[in-house]
Protein backbone atom coordinates (compact mmCIF):
# COMPACT_ATOMS: atom_id res chain seq x y z
CA UNK A 1 0.00 0.00 0.00
CA UNK A 2 0.99 3.74 -0.89
CA UNK A 3 2.35 5.64 2.12
CA UNK A 4 1.79 9.29 1.45
CA UNK A 5 3.65 11.45 3.50
CA UNK A 6 5.67 8.69 5.15
CA UNK A 7 9.68 8.94 5.11
CA UNK A 8 11.76 7.74 2.60
CA UNK A 9 13.58 5.12 4.78
CA UNK A 10 10.05 4.09 5.81
CA UNK A 11 8.24 3.77 2.68
CA UNK A 12 11.43 2.07 1.66
CA UNK A 13 11.64 -0.73 4.29
CA UNK A 14 7.60 -0.67 3.40
CA UNK A 15 7.94 -1.62 0.46
CA UNK A 16 10.93 -4.75 0.83
CA UNK A 17 8.02 -6.30 3.49
CA UNK A 18 5.47 -6.41 1.00
CA UNK A 19 7.52 -7.56 -2.20
CA UNK A 20 8.44 -10.40 1.08
CA UNK A 21 5.24 -11.20 1.60
CA UNK A 22 3.79 -11.19 -2.54
CA UNK A 23 6.38 -13.76 -2.77
CA UNK A 24 5.17 -16.06 -0.30
CA UNK A 25 1.65 -16.09 -1.38
CA UNK A 26 0.04 -16.63 -5.08
CA UNK A 27 -1.07 -13.44 -6.75
CA UNK A 28 -4.33 -13.90 -6.29
CA UNK A 29 -4.35 -14.59 -2.70
CA UNK A 30 -2.23 -11.33 -2.15
CA UNK A 31 -4.24 -8.77 -4.28
CA UNK A 32 -7.42 -10.07 -2.15
CA UNK A 33 -5.67 -9.33 1.20
CA UNK A 34 -4.09 -6.24 0.18
CA UNK A 35 -8.25 -5.60 -0.93
CA UNK A 36 -8.97 -6.22 2.73
CA UNK A 37 -6.65 -3.74 4.23
CA UNK A 38 -7.71 -0.90 1.66
CA UNK A 39 -11.77 -1.25 2.61
CA UNK A 40 -10.68 -1.20 6.22
CA UNK A 41 -11.32 -4.87 7.45
CA UNK A 42 -8.40 -4.87 9.90
CA UNK A 43 -8.50 -3.73 13.27
CA UNK A 44 -6.91 -3.62 16.62
CA UNK A 45 -3.66 -4.06 15.57
CA UNK A 46 -0.70 -4.64 18.28
CA UNK A 47 2.90 -5.10 18.21
CA UNK A 48 5.28 -6.17 20.21
CA UNK A 49 8.69 -7.96 20.76
CA UNK A 50 8.43 -10.92 18.11
CA UNK A 51 4.63 -10.49 17.77
CA UNK A 52 2.30 -8.58 16.11
CA UNK A 53 -1.80 -9.64 16.33
CA UNK A 54 -5.03 -7.97 14.91
CA UNK A 55 -8.54 -8.93 14.37
CA UNK A 56 -9.43 -9.23 10.42
CA UNK A 57 -13.04 -8.97 9.15
CA UNK A 58 -14.21 -11.94 7.18
CA UNK A 59 -17.11 -13.19 5.27
CA UNK A 60 -18.89 -14.08 8.66
CA UNK A 61 -20.09 -12.29 11.30
CA UNK A 62 -16.88 -12.51 13.96
CA UNK A 63 -13.94 -10.89 12.74
CA UNK A 64 -10.80 -13.78 12.95
CA UNK A 65 -7.60 -13.85 14.87
CA UNK A 66 -4.47 -13.39 13.27
CA UNK A 67 -0.93 -13.72 14.48
CA UNK A 68 2.01 -12.63 12.80
CA UNK A 69 5.58 -14.16 14.42
CA UNK A 70 9.24 -13.23 13.63
CA UNK A 71 12.29 -13.69 15.80
CA UNK A 72 15.45 -11.69 16.25
CA UNK A 73 18.08 -11.11 13.44
CA UNK A 74 21.03 -13.22 12.82
CA UNK A 75 24.42 -10.50 14.36
CA UNK A 76 25.48 -10.90 10.58
CA UNK A 77 22.64 -9.78 9.22
CA UNK A 78 22.20 -6.84 11.00
CA UNK A 79 23.42 -3.70 11.09
CA UNK A 80 22.34 -0.83 13.24
CA UNK A 81 22.87 2.06 11.16
CA UNK A 82 20.26 0.57 8.30
CA UNK A 83 16.76 -0.22 9.30
CA UNK A 84 16.81 -2.12 6.08
CA UNK A 85 18.64 -5.16 7.80
CA UNK A 86 15.67 -5.54 10.07
CA UNK A 87 13.39 -6.59 7.09
CA UNK A 88 13.16 -10.58 7.68
CA UNK A 89 13.16 -13.01 5.58
CA UNK A 90 10.24 -15.57 4.33
CA UNK A 91 11.91 -17.98 6.84
CA UNK A 92 11.81 -15.37 9.53
CA UNK A 93 7.88 -15.05 9.98
CA UNK A 94 5.10 -17.26 10.48
CA UNK A 95 1.33 -16.63 10.37
CA UNK A 96 -1.43 -18.22 11.90
CA UNK A 97 -5.38 -17.18 11.51
CA UNK A 98 -8.31 -19.35 12.94
CA UNK A 99 -10.17 -18.99 9.59
CA UNK A 100 -10.57 -22.11 7.97
CA UNK A 101 -8.64 -21.88 5.00
CA UNK A 102 -5.41 -23.94 4.91
CA UNK A 103 -3.18 -21.48 3.56
CA UNK A 104 -0.48 -19.79 4.90
CA UNK A 105 -0.58 -16.63 4.91
CA UNK A 106 -3.97 -16.81 4.35
CA UNK A 107 -6.07 -13.60 2.97
CA UNK A 108 -6.50 -12.66 6.02
CA UNK A 109 -2.95 -12.96 7.32
CA UNK A 110 -2.04 -10.93 4.70
CA UNK A 111 -4.08 -8.08 5.38
CA UNK A 112 -3.03 -7.59 8.53
CA UNK A 113 1.01 -7.75 7.21
CA UNK A 114 -0.51 -5.10 4.88
CA UNK A 115 -1.17 -2.80 7.23
CA UNK A 116 1.26 -3.52 9.56
CA UNK A 117 3.76 -2.51 6.52
CA UNK A 118 1.87 0.32 6.38
CA UNK A 119 1.96 1.12 10.13
CA UNK A 120 6.43 0.68 9.91
CA UNK A 121 6.50 3.10 6.79
CA UNK A 122 4.71 5.99 9.04
CA UNK A 123 6.36 4.90 11.89
CA UNK A 124 9.79 3.20 10.99
CA UNK A 125 10.55 2.31 15.00
CA UNK A 126 8.18 -0.47 15.01
CA UNK A 127 9.86 -2.31 12.69
CA UNK A 128 12.75 -2.01 15.93
CA UNK A 129 10.40 -3.17 18.03
CA UNK A 130 8.82 -5.40 16.42
CA UNK A 131 12.06 -7.66 15.65
CA UNK A 132 13.22 -7.32 19.03
CA UNK A 133 15.97 -5.29 18.85
CA UNK A 134 16.77 -1.85 20.35
CA UNK A 135 16.76 1.36 17.50
CA UNK A 136 20.06 3.14 16.99
CA UNK A 137 20.34 6.24 18.87
CA UNK A 138 19.65 9.35 17.20
CA UNK A 139 22.65 11.13 16.51
CA UNK A 140 22.88 14.54 17.61
CA UNK A 141 21.61 17.62 15.57
CA UNK A 142 24.42 20.12 15.18
CA UNK A 143 23.09 23.90 14.42
CA UNK A 144 24.16 26.62 13.06
CA UNK A 145 27.32 27.96 15.07
CA UNK A 146 27.86 25.30 17.46
CA UNK A 147 29.90 22.07 16.99
CA UNK A 148 27.58 18.82 17.16
CA UNK A 149 26.95 16.92 20.05
CA UNK A 150 27.53 20.87 22.20
CA UNK A 151 25.26 23.51 23.85
CA UNK A 152 25.08 26.46 21.49
CA UNK A 153 26.32 30.00 23.22
CA UNK A 154 25.55 33.26 21.68
CA UNK A 155 28.43 35.99 22.23
CA UNK A 156 27.80 38.81 24.79
CA UNK A 157 27.58 42.23 23.07
CA UNK A 158 28.11 44.96 25.54
CA UNK A 159 27.62 49.03 25.06
CA UNK A 160 30.03 50.90 24.94
CA UNK A 161 30.54 54.13 27.07
CA UNK A 162 32.94 56.81 25.90
CA UNK A 163 33.78 59.84 28.12
CA UNK A 164 34.43 63.42 26.81
CA UNK A 165 38.28 62.66 26.88
CA UNK A 166 37.55 59.30 24.71
CA UNK A 167 35.41 61.10 22.28
CA UNK A 168 37.80 63.83 21.35
CA UNK A 169 40.63 61.45 20.94
CA UNK A 170 38.44 59.25 18.38
CA UNK A 171 37.44 62.43 16.70
CA UNK A 172 41.23 63.46 16.34
CA UNK A 173 41.71 59.82 14.87
CA UNK A 174 38.76 59.88 12.20
CA UNK A 175 39.41 63.49 11.73
CA UNK A 176 37.21 66.35 10.44
CA UNK A 177 34.50 65.17 7.78
CA UNK A 178 34.90 66.36 4.40
CA UNK A 179 32.53 67.97 2.33
CA UNK A 180 32.65 68.32 -1.29
CA UNK A 181 30.19 69.00 -4.45
CA UNK A 182 29.62 66.70 -7.14
CA UNK A 183 30.92 67.94 -10.44
CA UNK A 184 28.44 68.85 -13.06
CA UNK A 185 28.79 66.33 -16.40
CA UNK A 186 28.40 67.65 -19.99
CA UNK A 187 25.95 65.91 -22.29
CA UNK A 188 27.69 62.90 -24.15
CA UNK A 189 28.70 64.19 -27.92
CA UNK A 190 26.22 63.30 -30.67
CA UNK A 191 27.05 60.01 -32.63
CA UNK A 192 29.49 60.24 -35.44
CA UNK A 193 27.06 60.62 -39.12
CA UNK A 194 29.52 58.47 -40.98
CA UNK A 195 31.63 55.58 -39.22
CA UNK A 196 35.00 56.06 -38.98
CA UNK A 197 37.80 54.66 -41.94
CA UNK A 198 38.35 51.02 -40.12
CA UNK A 199 34.76 50.24 -39.15
CA UNK A 200 33.82 51.21 -42.74
CA UNK A 201 36.18 48.83 -43.84
CA UNK A 202 34.92 46.08 -41.82
CA UNK A 203 31.04 46.45 -42.86
CA UNK A 204 32.49 46.81 -46.56
CA UNK A 205 34.08 43.51 -46.38
CA UNK A 206 30.73 41.55 -44.37
CA UNK A 207 28.24 43.38 -46.57
CA UNK A 208 30.57 41.80 -49.36
CA UNK A 209 30.93 38.58 -47.89
CA UNK A 210 26.72 38.37 -47.43
CA UNK A 211 26.00 39.38 -50.79
CA UNK A 212 28.00 36.77 -52.16
CA UNK A 213 25.93 33.64 -50.56
CA UNK A 214 22.34 35.52 -51.64
CA UNK A 215 20.70 33.43 -54.02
Amino acid sequence: MSAPGASREGRLVSTMIDVMLAGMCDPARFRRGREYARQGAVDDLAIAAGIATANVQGSRAEPYSVTIRTVPPSAASLDPDKLTSLVPTRDEVSFDCDCPDWDSPCKHAIAAMVLLSERIAYEPALLSKWRAVEPAPAAPRATVGSRAGGATSKPEISAVHLDAEAHGALNAFLGSPVSFKMPVLGSAPAAPEMWDEPWSFILNDALTALARKAP
